[in-house]
């Protein structure tokens, strides 16, 4: 690791009474504020001076009866400035046990402190992620907040009028005023995303994903070879694809157990055939005057129909809406899974060609089911902006925060560095201007600690697919073909900026997502507990009674006024 700013040997020069080093002390701190005016090299000398008294201070006991506490930073002898960030593990095995004094946010905040020539100590509250939200209904009833806040949008149903009602900090003046890198380097189309701005005003610090959209199928290509087949293009080469698997013995144990396609609870990366069907249910559609979901209208019973299809036939798991994230993640590790849908950084770390290698398995991704006319429309296009840090408005010196936050966005060697690869000397080594970086090393693979430092502790958002990163892959090639896939695999949508309806807000259960009022459906329809029509219609009058109609309304209104439409 490389030394701290004032740290490391030096000469000394002659004796100084204390009561003298206290006067060139207190004289440096009034000099503070002149630090950002002058020439560089005057600044330069200023700064050097500075840090090399108050380094010097950090020894002195006759004047003070004692040596700096111990949350002061020794390189420069007083007490940092301090932000805290509340957020969740996101299921890291790495961040569930990270503690206060954690390595890689020591190393955050010596790097910070290097850049502005004064201490900075960046705190992480980590709070589990299965329970996080419920957990900020009690922070909020409570009125404890920290400085920042990690959300997933900022009127999630844990806090959905927080922006209105003040709690949340207007940052627009903010950012114009101290934020020039993070305008700079975050797109303008992705500054409108509702998940951080309301009515013109934003709220929230975008965290942005590796790419705008990420979401690609995974299929085991040496299955198909296996098999004498190509890879699947259209919606029939799936199906043949999964049957095949079903009447093999793949993974040589003796048993038809592999599972075709593996589907996880809640439907998280699972959703690879409802837009085949023009059914993707965060989709809404301008129709009959009124602007709505995806999921309460006609065509969505096709894509039901056709998950019914792979329960039937055996193409998925039994556990298809239990099956928690661990479990989900446990078969495809053990060989059971013949396709998934995940990121495309998992070809980076968690199907890393070591593995691949070591158990002649070949890892390859699709862009989905593809139409007679040669597309496929996986996901729906995103404006890459994955979640929210919010400032809550009792937060000290907010300024102080956006530099922080345009920091992190800027083109810092050292930084940029810190998220790719992690700290040097730790988890990789600097050689004559060569980096030499090996993600599957232990200090970087064991309990995710590289994806801590990439995406977990990083502001900015998912580092994974960094350039710096990519073109030492041994995986470059196919990481790189997926990058393709993930660009042009997407539904164009008209809900893209909508904000999520406050009768959806207030009511979660009329989205799509756990425990909700077509999840529920859902699962009547694919297990045969229920009949399509008589679910799906039920369903659709639940979901009108329960708040639907005034979602429908307010979307509408939006609509009309996002893009011009006349109401009837």
């Amino acid at each position: 690791m490389t030394d701290t700013v004032g740290a490391g040997n030096r000469d000394v020069p002659e004796k100084r009474s204390p009561r003298r080093e206290v006067r060139a002390w207190l004289a440096c701190l009034r000099k503070k504020a002149s630090l950002r005016s002058g020439s560089k090299s005057a600044k330069a000398a200023k700064l050097a001076k500075c840090v090399f008294l108050l380094a010097g201070m950090a020894g002195l006991t006759g004047c003070f009866g004692a040596a700096p506490s111990p949350d002061a930073d020794v390189s420069f002898g007083v007490k940092p400035f301090e932000l805290t960030i509340l957020m969740q593990d996101g299921a890291n095995e790495y961040a569930k046990n990270a503690k206060p004094d954690d390595m890689y946010m020591k190393e955050l905040s010596k790097l910070y402190s290097n850049h502005r020539g004064a201490p900075y100590k960046i705190n992480f509250e980590i709070l589990r992620h299965d329970d996080y939200f419920k957990q900020l209904t009690v922070r909020f009833a409570s009125g404890e907040f920290p400085d920042i806040m990690w959300t997933d949008a900022i009127g999630n149903s844990a806090h959905p009028t927080a922006a209105e009602d003040g709690i949340f900090l207007d940052l627009t003046e903010l950012i114009n005023q101290y934020g020039p890198n993070l305008k700079r380097d975050i797109p303008e189309y992705s500054w409108k995303d509702p998940k951080i701005s309301k009515d013109g005003r934003i709220y929230g610090l975008p965290k942005m994903a590796a790419l705008p959209n990420t979401t690609v199928d995974f299929v085991r290509n040496d299955w198909l070879k296996k098999l004498n087949m190509g890879l699947p293009q259209s919606l029939q080469d799936y199906l043949n694809y999964f049957e095949a698997i079903k009447t093999h013995d793949l993974d040589g144990n003796g048993q038809l157990d592999e599972i075709p396609y593996v589907v996880r609870g809640n439907f998280q990366y699972s959703t690879s055939f409802f837009g085949y069907f023009d059914a993707y249910p965060t989709v809404w559609k301008y129709r009959d005057g009124l602007f709505q979901p995806n999921l309460i209208l006609p065509e969505m019973k096709d894509a039901i129909l056709f998950y019914k299809l792979l329960y039937d036939k055996g193409y998925v798991n039994r556990n298809m809406f239990t099956l928690k994230a661990s479990d989900w993640d446990q078969l495809i590790r053990t060989g059971k899974a013949g396709m998934w849908q995940h990121q495309v950084q998992a070809l980076m770390n968690i199907f890393d060609s070591t593995t691949q290698t070591e158990l002649n398995w070949d890892i390859t991704a699709l862009a989905g089911p593809r139409d007679l006319k040669g597309n496929a429309y996986l996901v729906p296009e995103q404006t890459g902006v994955n979640a929210a840090y919010v400032i809550f408005s009792k937060a000290k010196q907010p300024e102080e925060i956006i530099r922080f936050f345009d920091w992190l966005h800027s083109d810092d060697t050292e930084k940029n560095r810190f998220f790719a690869y992690g700290i040097k000397g730790h988890n990789y080594m600097e050689t004559g201007g060569r980096i030499t970086y090996d993600p599957l090393a232990r200090v970087n693979k064991e309990k995710e600690a590289a994806t801590f430092f990439q995406v977990m502790i990083n502001p900015t958002g998912d580092n994974r697919l960094s350039p710096l990163l990519v073109h030492m892959s041994k995986n470059a090639v196919k990481v790189e073909d997926a990058i393709r896939m993930a660009r042009t695999n997407t539904i164009d949508t008209e809900s893209l900026y909508m904000p999520t309806p406050s009768a959806i807000r207030i009511n979660p259960e009329l989205a799509f997502s756990e425990n909700s009022l077509f999840m529920d459906m859902f699962a009547k329809v694919v297990l045969g507990r229920e009949s399509i029509d008589t679910a799906f219609d039920k369903f659709v009058a639940d979901w009108l009674r329960r708040g639907g109609r005034e979602a429908i309304q307010e979307a509408t209104a939006w609509y009309e006024l996002e893009y011009g439409v006349k109401s009837r």
